[in-house]
């Protein structure tokens, strides 16, 4: 109950999932989805969850043990980082960061070799290693200068021939940047929502083909300044139809 009453999301991507996918739920917050999608999958197939949130974070892990007991079998690992950096694995740099605290520019500078270390040697989700990706309105809360990083990431870490299930918030008009600025709407999935035809283009943008719009909400999730948003889900394909193959991260 406790993961449900904290779940914010605009969708279900979860019924693109396939038994035996490797799936990456972007923002995966409480782990509702995450949770959903390891029965999915089933036993062979492996769910990560990666947030930023470290509260939301120790809710998902605080019941990974009951619930996949209950499940059956235990498939869902979640990590913290940033969904537009997924090579950085934010635990592994903060344990680095016990050992070697800042205290210079000098101390700075090596922080950002650990940061670049960590991404080439052992990153959070490795290239070529995911299935398919989900996300819960989640995309819309990345900063405007991050969303191309982050088309770039979902790209990089999918094998040939995988897929993307997004749910977001979009909206009929470019959000002006007043309201971009304003901290509720932002985190009320409002002001950062994409304009819809920019969020299929971003996909393009990014390499991916195939792209369609799966469902798209009749009721409008909100009418701001005479804008409307509402919740879509997109799909998508990398490469081609044929899937290749990969490995997970070592971290």
């Amino acid at each position: 109950r406790e993961i449900v009453e904290r779940d914010y999301g605009c969708g279900d991507p979860s019924r693109f999932a396939r038994a035996g996918d490797t799936v990456l739920d972007l923002g995966s917050g409480a782990g509702k989805i995450a949770y959903i999608l390891s029965q999915v999958v089933g036993p062979q197939g492996k769910i990560l969850g990666v947030d930023f949130n470290e509260g939301m974070l120790a809710l998902a892990r605080n019941h990974q043990q009951a619930v996949g007991q209950r499940i059956g079998w235990h498939n869902v690992r979640f990590y913290r980082g940033r969904i537009q950096d997924l090579a950085l694995d934010l635990d592994a740099l903060d344990a680095w960061l016990e050992q070697h605290p800042i205290r210079s520019v000098a101390d700075h500078v090596q922080l950002r070799q650990e940061e670049q270390r960590l991404r080439q040697d052992c990153p959070l989700i490795a290239d070529d290693s995911v299935d398919l990706i989900v996300s819960n309105c989640v995309l819309n809360l990345v900063r405007s200068e991050d969303k191309a990083m982050l088309f770039r990431e979902m790209a990089r870490v999918l094998r040939d021939g995988g897929r993307v299930a997004i749910s977001d918030i979009v909206s009929d008009a470019e959000v002006p940047e007043r309201m971009r600025q304003d901290p509720e709407l932002w985190s009320g999935c409002i002001s950062g929502a994409f304009e819809e035809e920019a969020f299929v283009r971003a996909f393009e943008d990014a390499g991916f083909h195939g792209v369609a719009v799966a469902e798209r909400s009749a009721e409008p999730f909100a009418v701001e300044e005479g804008i409307v948003f509402r919740s879509v889900t997109v799909t998508a394909f990398k490469g081609s139809e044929e899937s290749g193959t990969g490995s997970d991260g070592c971290c």
